[in-house]
């Protein structure tokens, strides 16, 4: 993909289309996050119009994700090809959506990017801070809560004296 995003929050949509795809919102079932479908030459990216903005960027940087990592999907009905993200999806039980949502938060919160502005470790007991996170990158809590942990940088310190983590100034 072109050009290199230096700072959050990674403009998702607009790198959708730069790997091939046209992205369409509309209102799905709401255990329907979104879906990629290959058409001949055409690639549709779907998302749930329902959904928090949030979730709408986890959605179009996972299917982002099935884009580039998995070309050789199973074929539907004169050659087009599916994925749903869904319930299932989000539960990372098969190895493609593993490896998507794996790819979307890398996608959305680079490694780079947290270290930028955590210093050590993140108390996931601050929901100040996780808010502040959150907010900057454009995710849901509970996405940035996961990538903080599979990074190593947070820790739950409940159990401890209260210690207010530091973030380095959000421009």
């Amino acid at each position: 993909m072109e050009g290199k995003v230096k700072q959050p929050p990674v403009p998702v949509s607009k790198l959708a289309v730069l790997a091939g795809a046209t992205i369409r919102s509309g209102p799905l079932p709401m255990d329907l996050s979104g879906f990629l479908v290959r058409r001949e030459k055409s690639i549709i990216l779907g998302v749930n119009s329902l959904h928090s903005r949030q979730r709408q960027r986890f959605t179009v940087a996972h299917e982002i994700g099935h884009l580039l990592l998995h070309p050789d999907n199973d074929h539907l009905d004169r050659g087009i090809s599916f994925y749903f993200r869904d319930d299932r999806s989000s539960q990372a039980e098969v190895r493609e959506e593993i490896e998507a949502n794996q790819f979307a938060a890398d996608l959305l919160m680079p490694k780079s990017m947290i270290d930028a502005f955590v210093v050590k470790h993140v108390d996931l007991m601050d929901d100040q801070v996780l808010a502040a996170l959150a907010s900057t990158f454009e995710v849901s809590t509970q996405a940035l809560t996961f990538r903080l942990t599979n990074l190593g940088v947070a820790q739950n310190l409940a159990q401890r004296p209260p210690l207010r983590r530091k973030l380095r100034s959000i421009p």
